[in-house]
């Protein structure tokens, strides 16, 4: 039987005295690729927040890796769990595409040069080495986004959660992402869950897609 590599049961999350998830259940297997559908408001980005240990359940469990969200455990399994949140916030300060992608190994007690050897690895398995001196803020969304996976895979994750990814990018630059992460999750056994309303994400195969509605899936 294959292990859950997320299993939620009927998840309940309020914010300022509002509901936001309502008696929420789902599983998502290992190595799964699973899209979360829905329009804004749904609760897509606090699912994956919840998920993420960032906000906190009013009811309801959640383990990841087959952990307890927020306990002693979840802490350790916390660093295998990638996230690619949205491109929404424009960054002026100077930083390159190699110190963004650094940031994945920062809360790791890793040495220099396996520290080194990770940011390179990650960056050849994605296409960007060819962005590491550039800086950040110039880049296309299509070019941050591949950073913004190669920081994720410095962690050597086992889960990756993307919230919205494809929201900034054009229909080119869509579908290498997509093929981009159809290659990790076939040649790393990655479990990807993704958020998202983008109606070419949608027709994509061999993912599994659920709705949500009001905080629950339809």
């Amino acid at each position: 039987m294959q292990q859950d590599c997320i299993h939620i049961e009927d998840l309940c999350v309020e914010r300022e005295g509002t509901e936001i998830l309502r008696g929420l259940s789902m599983s998502v297997a290992c190595g799964e690729r699973l899209i979360v559908a829905g329009p804004n408001g749904a609760g897509k980005t606090t699912l994956l927040k919840a998920i993420l240990g960032m906000v906190r359940a009013r009811a309801g469990r959640i383990l990841v890796l087959g952990s307890h969200v927020g306990s002693r455990e979840w802490s350790r399994e916390r660093r295998r769990v990638g996230y690619v949140n949205q491109e929404s916030v424009p960054v002026d300060f100077p930083v390159s595409g190699r110190e963004v992608v650094e940031i994945g190994t920062c809360a790791l007690p890793l040495g220099r040069s396996e520290k080194r050897r990770r940011i390179e690895e990650a960056m050849a398995a994605v296409g960007c080495t060819h962005l590491q001196g550039r800086m950040y803020a110039r880049l296309s969304g299509g070019e941050k986004q591949k950073l913004s996976l190669a920081r994720c895979l410095c962690q050597d994750p086992r889960l990756l959660l993307l919230d919205e990814p494809t929201s900034s990018l054009d229909p080119r630059s869509r579908l290498e992402l997509m093929s981009l992460l159809r290659e990790l999750n076939e040649r790393r056994g990655l479990t990807m869950v993704m958020v998202s309303h983008d109606a070419q994400v949608l027709s994509e195969p061999e993912w599994r897609i659920e709705h949500m509605e009001a905080g629950a899936f339809a």
